[in-house]
């Protein structure tokens, strides 16, 4: 015979620790994603120069504006020069003088849709 009582017993005693255990690892988990988000906006709080795909040496000098063409790595197309140029030239205003130098790709960056994957998954609470 199966004492009914004493099943019953059982089966809430097993939910009520696997909630009660659920609810813990809830908290201990909002305690950690809390901890690392202040510890990422005190890393943010630290200005840091951007790291783009492509850079650009650009030298503030008093030089007339007609500049040497800049040296540019092969596999850059005029277009992506001309689009560099014009961005440094929004961010400095008209009334700085500038030349752009030398364009290069940056070195041993991984490939946009890889770091985005990374970011996505590595993303704090």
């Amino acid at each position: 015979m199966i004492d009914w009582g004493f099943s019953l017993a059982v089966v809430i005693t097993g939910l009520v620790v696997v909630f009660a255990v659920l609810v813990i690892l809830v908290l201990l988990c909002s305690i950690m994603g809390s901890v690392f988000k202040s510890m990422n906006s005190k890393k943010d709080s630290k200005p840091e120069a951007p790291k783009p795909e492509k850079k650009a040496e650009i030298s503030r000098t008093a030089a007339p504006m007609k500049a040497a063409a800049p040296v540019v790595e092969a596999g850059i197309p005029g277009e992506v020069v001309a689009a560099i140029s014009a961005a440094v030239s929004c961010m400095m205003g008209s009334n700085q003088a500038f030349a752009v130098r030398k364009i290069s790709r940056a070195k041993g960056g991984r490939p946009a849709w890889n770091a985005a994957g990374i970011a996505e998954n590595t993303h704090p609470f």
